[in-house]
């Protein structure tokens, strides 16, 4: 390793111990020295009392909530849907949760953890939120802090559940890191406007019959079968949408009413689809409003947190401008529609330069990606308008809205100055050892074949190099596992050409012992048949490397074993993926699949976006480029919710023995947990939960 390397690895080893005793003065003087200069992401300079504090309490309940007009149980944070948070850039961040959702409220991983979207979490790694990769999930009834200092890129973020599905159920919120300094762009006020798809039944629900068998030949009466989510009752924008703007559209102008063909799939008045005992009351709702004033530019930060709809987002009349992509800036794209995919983020540029009026404001599933989703519809008002008249232009419909392509994504890209090490703007965080974010070349090259396996049990999965990862390897951190035995992970592995199908586990429980098929991407070939079990590429500090996932049919490489009718399921959709603990350069899009003679000349190594979360297209590859400088085990996951609960994700362990130990406060583990590939049988849930619908 080089000198530099040692010594920031010494100071976020120390930072992290006198983290844990409470950061007395003696961390504060650390700061303040030359040795936080050694800190590799640049962070502003402290004061000498040292970084603020920003604490928050999060008492985490269950209430009633109409969020589309059809009321229903949501998780709820101090009684908010949504809770929005803040923090300015080198400040402590200290969010104290009380987990007191109700013994009898099902989720697929007992307890909770959050997840900080898009936060490297460097020196922190213990809190970056995954139930049973860094920490056990906080149980019912008992509380834990996070406490670490916000080394991120000023921007757009947000918070969410990363334990099971509960983030459906509306465990999320927007977080906003303030700088230090003086904003990278100009405008006069700003505006969130928070994305998400809402169901009117619970995510637990939703999630059980996903590992059901999907072969008919392996159903039982008690089994039942498999059955998809399917599409969201309503898009909700800043927590609020209408559930029946697929049927009709309230006012008495002549606008068009939205076109979608959801008349299977959503829920009528009074009804849910699982839960029959939940509330027919239909309270009345309203669409959100952005009001501007007229004359005002406004800084739009544009987060999509839902479980499956990609969006597509207009401002009726309005064109915008895009300037940060992730929370990093980009070179100004000035489009009519913004697409935004599940966990990325976009701030936006919009003049408020009309007359005043008022504007539809559209979030639209467009029918390239999902056919059948409803559309969210708000209002951009203009101050002075009449608040009682919805906007007179014909509203957007889904198939008058092109998707972006390959040329729009390409033109988001970083600009000049932060490439040039000269020109940085104070307080970029840059990865390590890096003097600009001009992209390294790369050391190591991963491909990965996404592919829709069908398993010898019956159950569909959604696979990486025909592993499928399932959520719970044990109900211990694995992070600490792999930090106290490094060769663990070597002594564990499969043959690649003999993987097994992790067994149904009694009850649906799974205990401490790591015994579980792990299949590392070492170079060797990939299971010759689909395998569940835990996918791992070890990395040094220091490693950069190319992944490049590319979209297969459902069926490819032996994913399907039924004679005849497999060979007919060659299905593929989109996918965004994220990347924990890391930004990244996403270096180039195509169809087909990757050749690396033909396509890595169309890479740009240039100016790049640095980004967390992105697209892989239908029929298509990405090839994205990362620094390993984050000691820990980091997860690449599908930001589809239930993709990833269906076992969509892989990780990246780093250096993991230059981990800092666990803070010693870390959520008790429990001696048995979920195990989240368990059948879920209607038996099965009815002693578990009871008789309450959720086993239909």
């Amino acid at each position: 390793m080089h000198a530099a390397g040692v010594c920031s690895t010494i100071v976020r080893v120390i930072m992290g111990f006198f983290q844990r005793l409470g950061w007395p003065m003696l961390f504060a003087i650390l700061l303040s020295t030359e040795l936080s200069a050694a800190f590799p992401y640049g962070a502003p300079a402290q004061a000498p009392l040292g970084p603020a504090i920003t604490h928050y309490d999060f008492d985490v309940t269950v209430g009633q909530r109409a969020p589309d007009c059809f009321q229903k149980d949501v998780i709820l944070v101090n009684g908010e849907y949504h809770k929005q948070i803040e923090v300015t850039q080198g400040n402590i961040l200290e969010v104290t949760v009380y987990n007191n959702l109700p013994a009898t409220w099902p989720l697929v991983s007992e307890g909770i953890s959050i997840h900080w979207h898009g936060f490297s979490m460097n020196g922190a790694e213990w809190y970056d939120g995954v139930g049973y990769l860094a920490q056990c999930p906080i149980q019912a009834g008992t509380n834990f802090t996070y406490r670490f200092q916000v080394n991120e890129e000023p921007g757009t973020y947000f918070w969410h559940g990363h334990s099971g599905n509960e983030k459906v159920d509306g465990f999320s919120g927007p977080l906003i890191v303030r700088p230090a300094g003086p904003e990278p762009f100009m405008y006069d006020e700003e505006r969130v406007l928070y994305l998400s798809d809402n169901y009117h039944t619970s995510a637990t629900a939703l999630t059980f019959p996903l590992n059901r068998p999907f072969d008919a030949k392996k159903q039982t009466n008690d089994s039942g079968g498999w059955d998809w989510v399917a599409v969201p009752q309503a898009i909700l924008l800043n927590s609020h949408g209408f559930y029946g703007d697929c049927d009709l559209l309230a006012g008495s102008n002549t606008v068009i009413p939205p076109k979608c063909n959801v008349t299977t799939q959503w829920v009528p008045p009074g009804r849910s689809k699982i839960l029959p005992y939940a509330s027919g009351n239909n309270p009345g709702c309203k669409r959100e409003n952005v009001t501007v004033e007229a004359g005002k530019t406004y800084r739009i930060r544009m987060i999509n947190a839902g479980s499956l709809a990609y969006l597509t987002v207009c401002f009726a009349d309005h064109n915008v401008t895009i300037v940060a992509a992730d929370a990093y800036p980009t070179n100004p794209l000035t489009v009519p529609c913004v697409d935004i995919n599940l966990g990325q983020r976009y701030d936006v540029l919009l003049k408020a330069d009309r007359p005043v009026g008022n504007y539809w404001l559209t979030a639209l599933v467009v029918n390239s990606t999902r056919t059948g989703s409803p559309a969210g519809y708000g209002v951009l008002r203009y101050a002075g308008a009449n608040e009682s008249l919805l906007p007179w232009e014909p509203i957007l419909q889904p198939e008058s809205v092109p998707a972006w392509t390959f040329g729009t994504v390409s033109k988001i890209t970083l600009p000049d100055v932060y490439l040039n090490p000269r020109t940085v703007p104070k307080g970029t965080v840059l990865p390590l050892n890096s003097s600009s974010l001009a992209p390294p070349n790369n050391t190591k090259t991963l491909l990965v074949n996404l592919t829709q396996p069908l398993l010898p049990n019956g159950q569909l999965r959604w696979a990486l190099n025909n592993v499928a990862t399932f959520g719970t390897p044990s109900c211990l951190p694995t992070l600490d596992l792999v930090r106290r035995n490094l060769g663990m992970m070597t002594s564990m592995a499969q043959s690649t050409q003999l993987g097994k199908i992790a067994p149904d586990m009694p009850e649906q429980q799974i205990g401490n012992a790591l015994e579980v098929p792990t299949y590392l991407e070492d170079g060797s070939p990939s299971p010759l048949a689909p395998v569940a079990g835990q996918e791992f590429m070890l990395l040094e500090v220091g490693d950069v490397v190319d992944v490049i996932l590319q979209n297969l049919p459902a069926n490819a490489n032996g994913g399907d074993y039924r004679p005849g009718v497999g060979a007919n399921r060659t299905a593929q959709e989109q996918h965004p993926f994220h990347m924990h603990g890391h930004h990244f350069w996403v270096l180039a899009y195509g169809l087909g699949t990757f050749n690396e003679a033909t396509n890595r000349s169309s890479f740009n190594t240039d100016n790049p976006p640095f980004r967390d979360s992105y697209t892989i297209f239908k029929n298509g590859w990405t090839a994205i480029r990362f620094k390993a400088d984050n000691p820990g085990v980091w997860i690449l996951h599908c930001h589809t919710d239930w993709h990833l609960f269906m076992g969509q994700k892989m990780y990246f362990a780093t250096s993991p023995q230059l981990a800092q130990p666990p803070p010693p406060d870390l959520p008790q583990c429990p001696n048995t947990c979920l195990y989240n590939f368990g059948p879920y049988t209607r038996s099965y849930v009815q002693s578990r939960w009871g008789s309450s619908g959720y086993s239909t």
